[in-house]
């Protein structure tokens, strides 16, 4: 088969002519004559081999495009994969705490009804209890378009609740701090399109005409019929059109990929610093949180609540210390899940990065 294909291919180059004419006295009288000529074109500039390397640079370039769009693609499933897990620590977050809150009520409706509390206090921490039920409802929402969201890209149903997520919001590894190199698909696309361009301006250079070599049969028909054979040979002669406005145009064209190529290089370099700083200061930022202020709230909430049930202290003073915990596990799942994205668009850029 691969024989065939190579034949196949060399026939491909000849071209073949025929010609047929008929005269009444051109011939010695009424006749015809007949012309059937093999031709085939010689490139002695070697503009079809540099056309075909440009065209082998354009497929590696369609290649990387194509692994970057796919990088991209896995990215954004992440991405949307822990936008989902964050939105359900936030969930979980507001049932806990509407939980603490009507608890709180109950507590102290009761104690209102001994006499041991105000009217006043039970009415605020209603207040408390319905502005955390609103809390709630926002952030099942949010849970509800995070799994619609993430379906959608992944074309799949909607993932329930019962789905456990074991994914750390937290990246746990950082990119390494020694590198300097930006190597992505883009970049590698930029290059092959720039070397495309630098193949075709170099053939454009070439004004090198084809020659075109031919054989082939002559018949005549009418008072003598004759046959022979003839032999052309023809070159084109470029006295006054060089393919200079061909060859400008490449070289514009490889002016334009090279420059894109260097300002994309230039960007990504910069993105990619921004990038790893960020990281590495969020991912810091949240660990450290997480470890004091986050440890000394819960603490808070947790002597809060047995004081008050102790009587040491109001139902106002128990309502700040369950919002001061509040808040700060909500600053802790931010920063989390802000350093998540810091991690998501680096890998973005440079797709073997760890996500």
């Amino acid at each position: 088969m691969s024989g065939l294909r190579a034949i196949c291919r060399r026939l491909a180059r000849f071209r073949i002519r025929w010609r047929a004419r008929e005269g009444a006295d051109g011939f010695g009288g009424d006749g015809a004559e007949t012309i059937l000529t093999l031709e085939q074109t010689f490139d002695f500039s070697g503009r079809r081999s540099l056309n075909q390397r440009g065209a082998e640079a354009d497929i590696r370039a369609a290649r990387f495009n194509s692994l970057a769009e796919t990088a991209m693609l896995g990215v954004e499933a992440r991405r949307r994969y822990f936008d989902l897990l964050a939105a359900r620590e936030q969930l979980a977050v507001a049932q806990r705490y509407g939980q603490e809150v009507d608890e709180l009520l109950a507590q102290t409706t009761r104690r209102e009804q001994a006499g041991d509390a105000a009217r006043y206090d039970v009415e605020r921490v209603r207040q408390e209890a319905l502005a955390a039920g609103i809390a709630l409802t926002e952030a099942e929402t949010d849970t509800y378009s995070a799994e619609q969201y993430l379906a959608a890209l992944i074309g799949s149903e909607p993932l329930s609740g019962s789905v456990i997520l074991t994914d750390d919001l937290l990246p746990a590894d950082l990119p390494q701090a020694n590198f300097d190199a930006v190597r992505s698909p883009v970049i590698d696309a930029l290059e092959a399109q720039a070397e495309s361009a630098r193949w075709r301006r170099q053939s454009a250079s070439k004004y090198v005409p084809d020659v075109t070599v031919g054989a082939g049969v002559r018949q005549t028909e009418g008072l003598s019929d004759s046959t022979g054979i003839l032999f052309s040979l023809s070159v084109p002669l470029p006295l006054f059109d060089r393919n200079q406005g061909d060859y400008r145009a490449r070289t514009a064209d490889v002016s334009e990929a090279e420059a894109r190529l260097r300002l994309t290089e230039m960007r990504l370099a910069s993105e990619v610093a921004s990038l790893r700083n960020r990281l590495e200061t969020l991912t810091e930022a949240a660990t450290r949180y997480e470890a004091g202020a986050l440890s000394s709230a819960t603490e808070l909430r947790e002597i809060a609540l047995a004081s008050f049930n102790g009587g040491e202290i109001a139902v106002f003073e128990v309502i700040d210390a369950l919002q001061s915990a509040r808040e700060a596990e909500l600053r802790t799942i931010a920063l989390k899940h802000n350093a998540r994205k810091a991690a998501l668009d680096l890998a973005e850029l440079l797709p073997e990065t760890d996500q």
